[in-house]
């Protein structure tokens, strides 16, 4: 099942009046129920077009994500912008069209009142800034430090979908194949066998050989002939 998360991250009590406004909204709410309605058997991909808003429901839905008893999928189509990217980040999986975009940055609030009332709200941000750090370090698996991240946050910073895959806030570009195996790249005149079909045809001339013996010269010409075969059938 697919569930478009576009427009305003909002709480369940905001969402009825942006909506109100003709301005499209999606709160926690939206997001339990998609996934109660998913069919059983079938992932849950969210379609992504959102620049955020409200942090809390935002970590609200990357919470649902995180338990939802289903695998989800989360798809950025244009922006997973602010707590969009947070809510991306909770999903199992996240790919990103190429031409679609992840933004983060600190989090914002107004305040009024005196300065033990502004040091109470420098102090709110900075917690929860540490958890949308929680978020993206999580989800990033070690390819990008959390102080990196920080850095990141610090200057507002918009990732294309290459850049964001790089971090490891992405997992996949949607249309490519995958990344290059460095094992499988070539130089050679004319080009070169298959690889994997060697390995393949390696296996298969090893089988039934007894695992404690040394298998290097045993079934020896039929490897060989097959291997030429399959060279022979790669280059010509």
């Amino acid at each position: 099942m697919r569930y478009n998360l576009k427009g305003v991250i909002s709480s369940d009590e905001d969402a009825p009046i942006y909506r109100f406004f003709g301005m499209a909204a999606v709160s926690p709410a939206d997001i339990r129920q998609a996934i109660a309605d998913n069919p059983a058997g079938e992932d849950f991909v969210l379609e992504i077009n959102s620049g955020g808003g409200s942090v809390y429901a935002g970590f609200e839905m990357y919470s649902i994500l995180r338990a939802a008893g289903v695998h989800t999928r989360a798809e950025v189509q244009s922006l997973a912008g602010s707590a969009a990217s947070v809510v991306m980040a909770g999903a199992d999986t996240v790919a990103a069209s190429p031409v679609g975009q992840v933004m983060i940055h600190l989090p914002s609030t107004y305040t009024e009142g005196n300065q033990i009332v502004h040091r109470e709200s420098v102090q709110m941000l900075e917690a929860v800034t540490g958890s949308i750090l929680a978020a993206y370090e999580h989800k990033c698996g070690g390819k990008t430090s959390r102080d990196a991240l920080r850095r990141m946050m610090d200057r507002e910073t918009f990732l294309t979908a290459r850049e964001a895959l790089d971090a490891g806030l992405v997992d996949e570009i949607l249309g490519e194949t995958g990344s290059a195996n460095p094992m499988n790249v070539w130089n050679a005149v004319g080009g070169a066998p298959d690889i994997e079909k060697l390995r393949a045809a390696y296996r298969e001339a090893q089988q039934g050989n007894p695992p404690e013996k040394d298998v290097s010269n045993l079934n020896t010409k039929q490897a060989r002939a097959r291997a030429i075969a399959l060279a022979e059938a790669e280059l010509y």
